[in-house]
């Protein structure tokens, strides 16, 4: 019994390492792995949650060459990740054609939302280093994630155990562009127990002349150790750095600096201990902190303006398996958060949040084909800002909320499936939002957001053969935007999220295909129904998108492209000033081609051509706004994208 304890532990907590050594790895995207440990309290086949869940492991995450999770996320969502610029720029998260606020980045459980930004995550800040496995839940997951998840989660998993004895790899690479990268991660496992370490760097140009180039570093420790037989603690830390050009100071004015850049550094500690107290209770307690620093750069003047983050946090789950087809989960999740920003035109505002959700979730299987799945969440919430302009203040806010969720999967014989889940959402105004308002003299409180859901889906599969569809919609009744017009923050109310996507696979040991498609609109429902797909809250969502991805292997070669269209939508900025919220008629196509050629089981060599449909743009250009409304030349308007890059990367495993 004790060894049987041990090693689920290991699989739960440790995520094996994927895949031969010696494989070609496999293309962009695809996950070999079939257990969810996100989208329920308790690990479940992919197959019986109702909840919509996108899997990487180790072997994707490798294969994608991605060396941030902005890169990799843009590759597996298109249209929904926006890039604002070239290499390195802030990307924005608009799952489902949810706000980029709306989706929730943990690392091991631990948030890493910036508490000192404008809400969510910038994905091109946080590096892969040390990451063996990523999971992307999408739509609401509040009653599971608590404030913030209205459109989803994206949770990353460290290093896990390691075999035994010395083990690892070495990933050399270079390319045009200025493309310099590096790479060493090794590992030394023992019986019940691993130690890993790695570090990585790179560097690339950015779209346009600057004079520094885009830098990336980052360094991982993990560690793990079984305490008796049913016993696991793991430790793990990450630091990384990010050093970001973006001469592009006024898009609208057409004001150029090739010294400006955004620096930021991430760090993130946590500690996970996991009890397997009998064959039906399990106990796991996680505490982390997360640290982030930004500096960017100063309007007022030459230098920089800091911003800083912290949160603490503390998780804990106890869970129950009364009878085969039955799991009961109780969990709380405890975190404090504190920010502090600029104050103009001195000073500094600070702002600190301290959170405390405790969940119950049921899931039943009545019957072998069918699960059924129900949480339901009570958070509190206390937020104090203290404030320097004009005058030292304080000010605080407090409040309760409940949510809930439920849904269901039916497994229906030769290969069929469907699943639908509802529910409602909400979350609180960000400390950045609120402070920013105060500096700017707004005196309209900032309320509570809430919504409600439903999503419904259908899958099925039957040799090499998969496909399926899903639906959602997600209703605003109460939310938080930016006013173009005031550039406060403000409240709003009646939008409207929903879209519908499908896609079909053919997959076998030797080739494969897929294809997708994706249609949404966002809607403010408040206002006249000419505006209502171009109102401040909701755009940026392009109606449509659509993308192709295929795989060949040829003895020890491996072939693979990857082609995605993202199509028209409302931006901040629809031509010359003062042109604004213009509908842009640019299409923004995507295409990369790769060739992986394993030499030895353990050496091999990937050539990858990527943004081979973006046009290089010059300062000049720039200026003269020569690719103003020209396809495929931007994701974010004024923002040219990266251009055609060429680059050749060498791995070898030991």
């Amino acid at each position: 019994m004790g060894v049987t304890r041990l090693t689920f532990l290991l699989a739960l907590g440790a995520h094996l390492l994927a895949g031969d050594p010696g494989e070609v790895p496999k293309p962009k995207a695809e996950a070999s792995a079939t257990v969810t440990v996100t989208a329920e309290a308790s690990p479940v086949a992919v197959v019986k949650t109702p909840n919509p869940v996108r899997i990487l492991d180790k072997a994707a995450i490798q294969a994608s060459g991605a060396r941030t999770l902005g890169e990799l996320l843009t590759d597996l969502f298109p249209g929904q990740i926006l890039v604002n610029g070239g290499v390195g720029t802030a990307s924005s998260l608009f799952l489902g054609g949810s706000r980029t606020q709306d989706v929730v980045v943990t690392l091991d459980g631990i948030r890493l939302t910036d508490a000192a930004g404008v809400g969510g995550v910038n994905g091109n800040s946080l590096g892969l280093a040390g990451i063996d496995r990523i999971e992307v839940q999408l739509g609401p997951c509040s009653s599971r994630f608590g404030s913030e998840a209205m459109g989803g989660a994206v949770a990353l998993f460290s290093s896990g155990s390691a075999p035994a004895g010395v083990s690892g790899d070495v990933k050399l690479g270079l390319g045009t562009q200025g493309i310099r990268l590096g790479a060493v991660a090794t590992a030394y496992g023992w019986a019940g127990g691993w130690l890993r370490a790695g570090v990585q760097a790179s560097q690339e140009d950015q779209a346009t002349p600057t004079d520094k180039p885009f830098r990336s570093t980052g360094v991982f420790v993990g560690a793990g150790q079984a305490l008796g037989e049913d016993t696991l603690l793991t430790f793990s830390y990450r630091n990384s750095y990010t050093g970001v050009p973006i001469p592009y100071a006024s898009p609208d004015s057409r004001t150029y600096d090739a010294a400006r850049e955004d620096r930021s550094r991430n760090e993130q500690v946590i500690a996970i201990l996991r009890t397997q107290f009998t064959s039906q209770w399990l106990g796991e307690l996680t505490v982390g902190q997360a640290l982030q620093s930004r500096q960017e750069p100063n309007y007022l003047g030459a230098g920089f303006t800091p911003y800083d983050s912290r949160r603490n946090q503390a998780l804990g789950r106890l869970g129950y398996t009364p009878a085969s087809g039955l799991d009961l989960n109780a969990s709380f999740d405890a975190y404090e958060e504190f920010a502090s920003t600029p104050a103009y035109p001195s000073g500094t505002d600070h702002g600190e949040g301290k959170h405390l959700g405790v969940d119950v979730e049921a899931a039943w299987e009545p019957m072998a084909w069918l699960r059924v799945v129900g949480s339901v969440r009570r958070q509190w919430d206390r937020q104090n800002y203290v404030f320097t302009v004009p005058d030292p203040s304080v000010r605080d806010a407090t409040s309760v909320e409940d949510t809930w969720k439920v849904g269901a999967n039916a497994l229906l014989g030769h290969g069929f499936r469907v699943y639908a889940s509802g529910g409602t959402g909400f979350s609180l105004p960000t400390l950045y939002s609120v402070m920013y308002n105060a500096t700017n003299f707004a005196t309209t409180p900032l309320e509570r957001e809430q919504s409600t859901f439903a999503r419904l889906g259908a899958g099925w599969e039957q040799g090499p053969w998969s496909a399926r569809v899903e639906a959602s919609r997600t209703h605003f009744t109460h939310l938080v935007y930016f006013d173009l017009n005031n550039y406060v923050y403000a409240n709003g109310s009646q939008l409207r999220l929903q879209g519908v996507e499908g896609s079909l696979t053919y997959r076998t040991a030797l080739w494969g295909a897929e294809g997708f498609w994706r249609n949404q609109e966002a809607r403010s429902l408040d206002v006249p129904e000419a505006q209502q797909l171009s109102a401040a809250a909701v755009i940026r969502r392009p109606f449509n998108t659509l993308g192709a991805k295929a795989w060949r292997v040829l003895g020890a070669w491996r072939l693979e492209s990857r082609w995605s269209w993202s199509g028209p939508r409302y931006e901040n900025f629809g031509g010359p000033p003062p042109a604004k919220l213009g509908a842009s008629k640019t299409h923004f196509n995507d295409l990369a081609l790769g060739a992986t050629w394993a030499a030895t089981p353990k050496l091999a060599f990937t050539l990858r051509g990527e943004h081979l449909l973006q046009p290089k743009v010059t300062v000049a250009d720039w200026h003269n706004r020569t690719t103003d409304n020209q396809n495929d030349a931007y994701q974010v308007f004024g923002f040219p994208a990266q251009p055609p890059t060429l680059s050749l990367e060498l791995r070898y495993r030991f």
